[in-house]
This record gives C-alpha cells, structure tokens and sequence, in this order.
C-alpha cells in the first residue's frame, strides 16, 4: 500500500516511515507543513494519507479539503494531539477516520491498512 505521511514533528514521521515500510507499505512523507501536501500527492498518489491537524503552512483541515476536492474516494486519516475526533473541524473535514495522539505504531498501521485496496475489496 501506499501511504503519505504528513505531520511537522520530524522524529515521529521518520520513525513511523521506518514501521511502515518494515511492514512492506511504500511511504512518502511530508514534513515541511500543509502547503507541500498537495504537490506530495500529485506525485506520488498514495492509497490513504495519515495527517496532522496543526501543522504550519496550511493545516489539516484545509489541505483535507483540498485532497478530497482532488480525489472524492481518498482515504484521509487525521491526527492530532489538541483536537478530539468530536471536534466540529474534525467532523467537517471529510476525513475518513480520526487518529488521536499519542498512538502508538502498532495502532496507526492497523487503521491504515483498514483501507488497503485488499481490505475494501473483502468488506
């Protein structure tokens, strides 16, 4: 699976990257901030993007916004350490699934791989 990593917390994304790929998805990551999510995407179209909400140059909601206008079936998970999933910007964002911080890595390779193409096709 593809999966576009977006969270300015250098340490976190680096070391997930790592997890994933060990567990044989292909991971781009983005660390810069919300405004070079977009261009990520365009590049490396990826089966599910995992983002933070706080990040600089544009945060998770607009960019999310952005990203579904692009791809309506795009699997979006968002994270965020300051908001909860009731949060009315996490309920207008169009995400797919909510991801509380702090996760551990375990849990965020699960949620994603809930939307493996191989996973949608069985449910």
């Amino acid at each position: 699976m593809r999966i576009l990593l977006a969270d300015d917390e250098r340490q976190l994304v680096d070391a997930l990257a790592k997890f994933l790929e060990r567990a044989g998805h292909e991971v781009c990551t983005v660390i810069t901030g919300g405004l070079d999510v977009l261009p990520a995407y365009d590049r490396f179209r990826p089966d599910v993007v995992l983002m933070d909400v706080m990040m600089p140059r544009f945060n998770g909601i607009t960019i999310s916004h952005a990203l579904l206008s692009r791809n309506p079936a795009l699997k979006l998970v968002l994270c965020s350490g300051a908001l909860s999933k009731d949060h009315p910007f996490i309920a207008a964002s169009g995400a797919t699934c909510f991801l509380p911080k702090p996760f551990n890595f375990s849990e965020a390779r699960d949620v994603l791989e809930r939307y493996t193409p191989e996973a949608e096709a069985v449910a």
